[in-house]
C-alpha cells in the first residue's frame, strides 16, 4: 500500500513577494501623505517666484517713490562732440549749457633715466660687496633706496638690482630695465602720479657709498639725452592745459572736477594746434529718466503677467491656474490694472494727472508701453517735478504701488510670507506623520518576516518528517509487511 503527502514546500522568494505585496497594500496612506507633500512643494515653489516677483516690482517703484526729483527725471547728461579727446559726468548742480573746450595737452605723469650703461660692463661693482644708498621723492614722501652691488656684478645687474628696490619701496613710481639699443642697458623710473607736483626726486645721500646715482648716470634735475639721464620731460610740461570758454587751466590730473561747476571733465588726449574746440553740452538727461521708467513698466509687466497665467480660468481650454478661484490673488490683479491707469489725485493741470497723459497706455492684457515717446519725453523736459510727483507723490503711482506690493511681501505680515508659513508648517507636519507612518510600517515588515520566518522553519521540520514516515513507509512494503 503507497501513502502521499501534500506537499508543503514554499520557497523563500515566495514569502518575500508575500511580505512585499502587504507592505505596499499598508503603505498607500504613506503615499499619499507623499504626494500631499509633494503638491504642497510644488506650491511653496509657486509662491517663492511669486513673492520675488512682487518684490522686485515693489523695488523698481521704491525708486521711482523714494528718490528725490533730481536723482531720476532732472539729471544731467554730458555730451562731448568727441569722445576721444573729452569726456564728463555732469551732477544736478550743473547748468544747463554749451562749453567750448580746447585741450593743449593732458598731463603727463614724471619719467626719469639713467644714462645708457653697457649691459655686460663692470664699471659699477668693486673688489668687494658694498650697500649704496639713494633718496626718491615722489609727492612730498621719501623713501630710502637701498641697493647692494657684489664683486663681478654687471652694470645690467646693477640697474636691474636698483629697479627691484625702487619698486620694494613703497614709492608712487615703477621702475625697469630696457635696452634701446643692443648691449646697451638703461634704467627707467616713471611717477604713478601725473603733473608736475608728482614730479619725481631722486639725492644721494652722502657718504662713500651714496654715489649709485652719479655712477649711472640716473639724474632728477637735468633733461636726459640719447647719451645721458635725466628727465624726459620739462617739468613745467607735466601738467594738463587747456581752455574752458576762452580761460586757460592747468591741472596736474587729467580728471577735472573744480572748473565747472556740477561737471568732472576727463582730458584724454591733445588736440593738434590749430584745430576746432571742443563743445560740450549739458543737458537734462531725458534718456536715463526714460530708462527708470521703462525699468519699472517692465517689472510690472512681468509681475501683472505672472499673476495673469497663475490665476487663469479657462474651461473651453482645460486650463485652471494653480491661484485660480484665489480671491485675493485676483484681486490683486485688478487692482493692479486699476492703480496703474486711474488718475493721481492731487495732481491739477496743467501737470499730468494720469500716466496715459505723459505717453503711457495699458493694452487689452493691462501691460504697459509708451506708446507715445514725445508727449513723455515732452512732459520730462517742461514738467521734470510734475512728472516725478505723477510716480513719488502721496498718491503717485508708484508710492501707491510700492505700498501695495509691500502689502504681500513683508516678512511680518505680507499676505505671501503668511501664506509660505502655513505651507511650511504643513509640510513639516506631513513630514512629521509620514516619519511615524514609515516607523510602524518598518516594524510592522520585520514582524511578517520573523513570522514568515517561522513558518518556513515548521514547514521545514514538517516535511523532514513527511520524508522519514514515507521511508518508513516504503521499507514496511518492501518487506512485505
Amino acid at each position: 500500500m503507497s501513502i502521499s503527502l501534500p506537499s508543503l514546500m514554499t520557497t523563500t522568494s515566495q514569502l518575500d513577494e508575500l511580505v512585499k505585496k502587504y507592505i505596499e497594500l499598508e503603505s498607500r496612506p504613506l503615499d499619499r501623505l507623499k504626494q500631499a507633500k509633494s503638491d504642497l512643494e510644488v506650491r511653496s515653489a509657486m509662491f517663492r517666484d511669486l513673492k520675488s516677483s512682487l518684490a522686485a516690482l515693489e523695488g523698481k517703484a521704491r525708486e521711482l517713490a523714494d528718490a528725490p526729483t533730481s536723482l531720476i527725471f532732472d539729471q544731467r547728461l554730458a555730451v562731448s562732440s568727441d569722445v576721444n579727446f573729452l569726456s564728463a559726468q555732469a551732477t544736478t548742480a550743473a547748468l544747463k549749457t554749451t562749453h567750448s573746450i580746447f585741450i593743449e595737452r593732458v598731463a603727463t605723469a614724471d619719467t626719469v633715466v639713467s644714462k645708457p650703461l653697457d649691459s655686460t660692463g663692470i664699471t659699477i661693482s668693486g673688489t668687494s660687496p658694498v650697500t649704496k644708498t639713494f633718496s626718491l621723492t615722489v609727492a612730498g614722501v621719501t623713501k630710502t633706496i637701498s641697493v647692494t652691488v657684489s664683486p663681478g656684478d654687471t652694470d645690467a645687474t646693477v640697474l636691474a638690482n636698483m629697479a627691484q628696490a625702487i619698486n620694494a619701496s613703497g614709492a608712487k613710481v615703477r621702475a625697469s630695465v630696457v635696452s634701446e639699443v643692443a648691449g646697451k642697458s638703461r634704467l627707467v623710473i616713471t611717477s604713478t602720479l601725473t603733473g608736475k607736483d608728482n614730479a619725481i626726486i631722486l639725492a644721494e645721500k652722502g657718504g662713500a657709498d651714496s654715489d649709485l646715482l652719479s655712477l649711472t648716470g640716473t639724474s632728477s634735475s637735468v633733461q636726459s639725452t640719447e647719451t645721458t639721464g635725466g628727465y624726459l620731460v620739462p617739468r613745467e610740461n607735466l601738467d594738463a592745459k587747456f581752455s574752458v570758454d576762452g580761460l586757460t587751466f592747468y591741472r596736474s590730473s587729467n580728471v577735472v572736477d573744480d572748473v565747472l561747476t556740477g561737471v568732472t571733465l576727463t582730458l584724454k588726449a591733445a588736440q593738434a594746434t590749430g584745430s576746432a574746440p571742443l563743445t560740450l553740452e549739458i543737458k537734462q538727461d531725458i534718456s536715463g529718466a526714460k530708462a527708470k521708467i521703462q525699468a519699472f513698466m517692465d517689472q510690472y509687466n512681468a509681475t501683472l503677467k505672472y499673476l495673469r497665467d497663475k490665476t487663469i480660468t479657462d474651461a473651453d481650454a482645460g486650463i485652471r491656474g494653480p491661484l485660480a478661484g484665489e480671491f485675493v490673488f485676483s484681486n490683486l490683479k485688478t487692482r493692479l490694472r486699476t492703480l496703474i491707469q486711474e488718475p493721481v489725485a492731487g495732481m491739477v493741470a496743467p501737470a499730468p494727472t494720469s500716466l496715459l497723459q505723459i505717453g503711457i497706455e495699458a493694452d487689452d492684457t493691462g501691460a504697459l508701453k509708451i506708446a507715445d515717446s514725445s508727449k513723455l519725453e515732452a512732459a520730462l523736459s517742461s514738467q521734470p517735478g510734475a512728472v516725478a510727483d505723477l510716480f513719488g507723490s502721496a498718491n503717485g503711482v508708484a508710492v501707491k504701488l510700492r505700498d501695495l506690493m509691500s502689502s504681500f511681501v513683508e516678512e511680518a505680515t505680507g499676505i505671501v510670507p503668511r501664506q509660505q508659513k502655513g505651507i511650511s508648517d504643513k509640510i513639516r507636519d506631513i513630514d512629521n506623520r509620514i516619519k511615524a507612518l514609515q516607523e510602524r510600517l518598518d516594524q510592522r515588515e520585520k514582524a511578517l518576516r520573523q513570522e514568515f520566518a517561522s513558518m518556513l522553519q515548521a514547514m521545514a521540520m514538517l516535511n523532514a518528517q513527511s520524508a522519514t514516515l514515507r521511508s518508513f513507509m516504503n521499507a514496511g512494503i518492501s518487506w512485505g509487511v
